[in-house]
């Protein structure tokens, strides 16, 4: 390549390179302003955030939060105009962001564009089908533009959607009281009427619907009505004093003085002090004597009855004028006097019907019709008997006496089997008490008149859904959306049936079926929020992380910057065991929402998780840095703590584990194992002085077995000194000489480990007493090596002139322990030179070792072997049972030095048993006993047999 290309390629790569890191570094602004807004929004300096939130937009532009965030900070500052600049442009980046739309439909209901508010609702539920919350929203747009008819199908049908759902419940109820009060203002009472008695079939307690039902009677002129409405208020509050004031009103205006004036005598009884029932009776009185001297035509034809109870014409101007009046009641009691004299009498049977059926008493109006049909059946008596009978339906449905509402809906299709409203309402009744095989024949016999009725194919799928045949109800929709292509609403259907089964299925672990059925809701709907959801904890739960963070990548490509999802894929990450990529994802969640806490949780989590990665992996460097950004944020975190100061003790870098250890006891005083682990830190420094003192903190404060041991442990480590008497007693079957030996020790340990001793030795002859002095060393070269020396010197007497040896030791990996040394021994006029080798090993709680000795004694040489095992009893590795086998004679066998000259070169063999413990670390009591047999000749046989006892005492 030619130079003059160099430079230009070099220029081009770093500022690719610079500018990455400016659009990182923007990025980062972008989110910082971001947060700083919403803090400043949510203290209310609107000026500030708006402020902020420009800048945040200057340094990423494409940001949809800021923008979104701009809508809502000019809706509260009431500058309209530009927040539904924002508004529009948020829903053209991403037209399923739900929030914008609330701000949309807020600011134009707030400045009166309904239209553009409905506009804006109708958008939101093609792109959120079946949503509630959107839904409630266009009924309330929906009211405030008066559009009574659509207002009203919508809140039946959110209604029929959400039937339990207390905030659809008070919706209805608020439209159809918002309804009644409108048509009451303008006139009309009889649609104010039927608007509050649908808020009394919801709620038929509701104080504010009844009395304003009262009220739509009253501007009707349908004084019976109002009457007994008042009625019905005082059988479950008495005494109301509105209520009877409000009869009393009402009872005057039909003229049933003798009544109003019984009333107010109960008044009296029950409200003695009120003054405005007091000033009411004389009025009362007078208006009454007023009405009766008159005499009106009413009261004419009631005269002629009374003196001719059968004269036709007086009865039907009585009935008359009565159903004139309101006065259904009466005009009942008129005809009911009429058929007790011509009970079959066509017209007044008729009469009676219309009675009946204005008086809301549809089961006795249609037994009438039934009677009448019957006598002459016509199509017209034949659909009013159908219409009779579904609303009787419909009446005892409400009072939810359902038996009796299925008896008149069955009654009605018998007359006319095919009736669409009928065959509804069964199957509506039937699910509505639960009876789902009933429904499901109900549904089958409507399908059977009408196959493609859409409205009985969705109802027979509801059932299907509801006895847990998902796949025949999906089934039916699938169906339904093929012949319904457009339509959004079977299409939500399908999709919110597979969601349900999906659940159902992974609530039964058929975790395999519910992918299946969410699969099928992403090829319909490939940002289904749900379905992703599912998909990603699905994935999750199973271990299956690849899949998880494709669905994780492919719900944020339709929401991008969504925290939850983000939050699910950082998870993912760090079940894939990307911890570093996991940590990254949720502190960026921690610095745009630094008060969250589950955020900072996740982050911690994640960081945590890195450093025991790191730790698996041998990294301790790396896993302390993970567990130190942990700290930044929380530095009281217990298991950063906890984690942190094990490694900085694994590389021995002790005081820095201390200063951790210290400042997780300036959070947690009294946690045990923080006090532990200062103690265990303090030892690694060989200060056993302190730590002994931070171990009699942690067992005065729990004061368990195993923490008064490790004190008992440490304390034994501050005392340097030690003093021990030995006793050794050989005993022979070849002479009647016993042997003993005293021996008292005083031995200094050393601060890098090690220690030297010395000894004397004393044993009694009848030649004189035996004294040796003894100086023996351990020293520790490294954690690896230590050697032994020892000197002896003797009068002769007993113990050898001189003893010398020496040892190194190392030990190999696999705690494998060697040796290899020399021993030197002067008894008499024999000289002794030996070389020794010992190899070692633990096994568990076993501990062997195997002793070789090449002994020369000119012109002799001779070999001894030693075979030592040891049983360990505790933990500690302290106390132990020991078992010894020997072959030959070794120059550091004690007991048979005393008669080295005459035992040297013999076949000997030899067996050891003992046991040794340690108390509280400071008190070792040993014995042991030997039995050695030396061969003398091929006939001959010596025995000895020695006890051996030891005592050491530290301080």
């Amino acid at each position: 390549m030619s130079y003059k290309y160099v430079i230009p390629v070099v220029l081009l790569c770093f500022a690719m390179e610079a500018q990455g890191q400016i659009l990182k570094q923007r990025k980062t602004n972008a989110e910082s302003y971001y947060s700083d807004a919403v803090k400043e929004t949510n203290l209310q300096h609107y000026d500030k955030a708006i402020e902020l939130a420009y800048k945040a937009l200057d340094a990423q532009s494409d940001y949809i939060d800021t923008e979104l965030l701009l809508a809502r900070l000019y809706m509260l500052t009431k500058q309209y105009d530009l927040s539904r600049k924002y508004v529009r442009r948020v829903l053209q980046k991403n037209p399923k962001y739900k929030d914008a739309y609330y701000y949309g439909i807020n600011t134009e209901m707030t400045t009166g564009h309904y239209p553009e508010a409905e506009c804006y609702a109708d958008e939101a539920l093609v792109n959120f089908p079946n949503n509630k919350e959107f839904l409630l929203k266009k009924l309330t747009i929906l009211d405030a533009q008066h559009k009574q008819y659509r207002a009203d199908a919508l809140a039946e049908d959110v209604m029929d959607k959400f039937p339990e759902d207390s905030t659809t419940r008070q919706a209805y109820i608020d439209h159809y009281l918002y309804t009644g009060y409108y048509q009451q203002k303008n006139g009309n009472p009889e649609m104010a009427r039927k608007s509050f008695d649908k808020v009394l079939v919801i709620d038929p307690k509701n104080k504010e619907a009844r009395e304003a039902n009262v009220g739509a009677q009253l501007q009707n002129g349908n004084l019976t009505s109002a009457l007994e409405s008042v009625n019905m208020g005082l059988a479950s509050q008495p005494g109301n004093y509105d209520l009877l004031m409000r009869k009393l009103g009402i009872l005057q205006e039909m003229h049933q003085y003798a009544d109003a004036l019984t009333l107010l005598q109960e008044i009296y009884r029950k409200y003695p002090n009120d003054a405005k029932a007091r000033s009411l009776e004389t009025p009362l009185r007078m208006e009454a004597a007023a009405y009766y001297t008159q005499t009106d035509p009413y009261s004419l034809y009631v005269s002629i009855l009374e003196k001719n109870p059968g004269n036709r014409e007086a009865l039907d101007k009585v009935i008359g004028y009565s159903m004139a009046r309101g006065a259904y009641i009466e005009a009942l009691a008129w005809i009911n006097r009429g058929l007790k004299g011509t009970p079959n009498d066509t017209r007044l049977l008729g009469m009676k019907m219309d009675i009946l059926e204005a008086d809301h008493k549809y089961s006795a109006a249609a037994a009438i019709g039934e009677i009448l049909y019957q006598r002459a059946p016509n199509a017209d008596m034949r659909d009013r008997l159908v219409t009779l009978e579904s609303a009787a339906g419909k009446q005892y449905a409400q009072d939810e006496q359902y038996d009796l509402a299925l008896a008149s809906f069955r009654q009605g299709l018998k007359f006319s089997p095919r009736d669409t409203s009928l065959l509804g309402l069964t199957i509506n009744t039937y699910i509505r008490i639960k009876d789902n095989n009933s429904a499901l024949k109900a549904a089958d016999e409507a399908l059977s008149y009408y196959p493609s009725n859409e409205n009985f194919l969705l109802k027979k799928a509801t059932i299907l859904e509801a006895m847990g045949n998902y796949e025949g109800a999906a089934k039916i929709l699938t169906g339904l959306s093929a012949t319904h292509p457009g339509s959004e609403s079977l299409k939500g259907s399908l999709v919110d049936l597979r969601l349900t089964t999906a659940r159902n299925l992974m609530k039964a672990e058929e975790l395999d079926l519910a992918k299946e059925q969410l699969q099928a809701v992403l090829a319909v709907q490939p940002d289904n929020r749900d379905a992703l959801d599912y998909m990603i904890n699905m994935q999750s739960g199973t271990n299956q992380t690849d899949s998880a963070l494709y669905y994780a990548d492919k719900a944020l490509a339709y929401y991008p910057n969504d925290k939850d999802l983000l939050l699910k894929k950082a998870g993912a990450l760090q079940d894939a065991g990307r911890y570093d990529e996991a940590a990254q994802i949720s502190a960026g969640l921690m610095e745009r929402y630094p008060y969250t806490v589950k955020y900072r949780n996740a982050y911690t989590t994640a960081l945590m998780a890195a450093g025991s990665d790191y730790q698996r992996r041998q990294q301790p460097d790396s896993a302390i840095a993970a567990y130190g950004k942990v700290l930044a944020i929380n530095n009281k975190d217990s298991l950063a703590l906890q984690s942190t100061i094990n490694l900085l003790n694994g590389q021995q870098r002790y005081d820095s584990a201390l200063a951790y250890t210290n400042q997780a006891l300036r959070y947690y005083p009294d946690n045990e194992s923080f006090l532990l682990k200062r103690a265990v830190t303090l030892e690694n420094k060989k200060d056993y002085t302190a730590a002994a003192a931070a171990a009699d903190t942690l067992a005065k404060k729990y004061p368990t077995a195993a923490n008064r041991d490790y004190y008992d442990l440490l304390h034994s480590k501050t005392m340097r000194n030690q003093f021990a008497l030995y006793y050794l007693n050989s005993t022979y079957d070849y002479t009647s000489n016993k042997y003993n030996i005293a021996t008292v020790e005083y031995r200094r340990f050393m601060k890098r480990g090690g220690s030297y001793a010395f000894r004397l030795d004393y044993a009694g002859r009848q030649t004189g007493n035996g004294l040796q002095a003894e100086a023996e060393l351990y020293y520790v070269h490294s954690k690896k090596a230590y050697s032994y020396g020892l000197f002896t010197y003797s009068n002769n007497i007993v113990f050898p002139n001189y003893r010398a040896a020496y040892s190194l030791f190392y030990t190999f990996p696999h705690s494998v322990e060697a040796e290899i040394g020399a021993r030197y021994l002067k008894v008499d006029s024999i000289t002794n030179y030996s070389a020794v080798a010992s190899i070692a090993k633990p096994f568990g709680d076993f501990w062997v070792n195997f002793r070789a000795y090449f002994i020369s004694e000119s012109p002799k040489t001779y070999t001894a072997f030693n075979l030592t095992t040891r049983y360990y009893t505790d933990a500690q590795h302290q106390n132990f049972l020991s078992l010894i086998g020997g072959l030959g004679t070794s120059p550091d066998d004690r007991s048979r030095l005393i008669n080295y000259p005459e035992l040297a070169g013999l076949l000997t063999r030899s067996v050891a048993a003992g046991y040794q413990m340690v108390l509280k670390y400071r008190t070792t009591l040993g014995v042991y006993g030997t039995w050695i047999n030396s061969k003398i000749s091929d006939q001959q046989y010596y025995n000895q047999y020695d006890l051996y006892f030891v005592l050491m005492r530290k301080f």
